[in-house]
């Protein structure tokens, strides 16, 4: 599990493949994380809103600044994000319990 605030998001519908950008909050590390474009916009337009505009376009300014809980599936690509506003317990815990693992590891 990681946090991360948002930094920008770059795709093609025509690929159907795209990037979201985030400095991990756990190592400062700006991130390029590889998504599938559509699902990850159709995601991006539920949890903040207004993020879809004309002519097959998303208007990263609305989601630039936000801090999202998110992991990784088994290959790199992202499994899935929430905003951290919305977050359940469970997933602050994890997050948590990640920060304590890298201490130990560093």
């Amino acid at each position: 599990m990681e946090k991360g605030k948002i930094l920008g998001f770059s795709g093609s519908w025509g690929s159907g493949i795209a990037t979201l950008t985030v400095k991990n909050l756990k190592t400062g590390k700006v991130e390029n994380i590889p998504t599938d474009n559509a699902p990850t916009v159709r995601a991006l337009e539920s949890a903040y809103g207004n993020i879809i505009s004309a002519g097959r376009t998303a208007n990263i300014n609305k989601i630039k600044g936000k801090v999202i809980f998110y992991d990784y599936t088994d290959w790199g690509s992202l499994a899935g994000f929430v905003p951290e506003e919305e977050a359940p317990a469970e997933v602050v815990e994890a997050w948590e319990k990640s920060k304590k693992k890298l201490r130990k590891v560093v």
